[in-house]
């Protein structure tokens, strides 16, 4: 099963940490084992991994983003531009 790495800038660590559960459910249809990690500088860059069972699946909601993701992003604070790393 492929893992990724998504990495992105938020507004406020904090509020990223609180709202895990809603992104863990939001991406729950494509992607699961999610673990949230932080800069260690202080910044404001966090990352998540992800178990990848589908990764059709996943580009597709990359693409049309549902509107749950979209919310719970929106509500986490993250600021596109979101890059995404697959292990190889």
């Amino acid at each position: 099963m492929p893992k990724i790495i998504v990495t992105a800038a938020v507004k406020d660590v904090e509020a990223w940490l609180k709202f895990k559960a809603d992104m863990t459910a939001a991406l729950s249809a494509v992607a699961s084992d999610g673990a949230s990690y932080v800069a260690m500088d202080g910044s404001s860059h966090v990352a998540s991994t992800w178990d990848v069972p589908d990764m059709e699946a996943f580009q597709g909601a990359q693409r049309s983003f549902p509107p749950d993701l979209a919310t719970a992003a929106e509500r986490a604070g993250m600021i596109p531009p979101v890059m995404i790393y697959i292990k190889k």
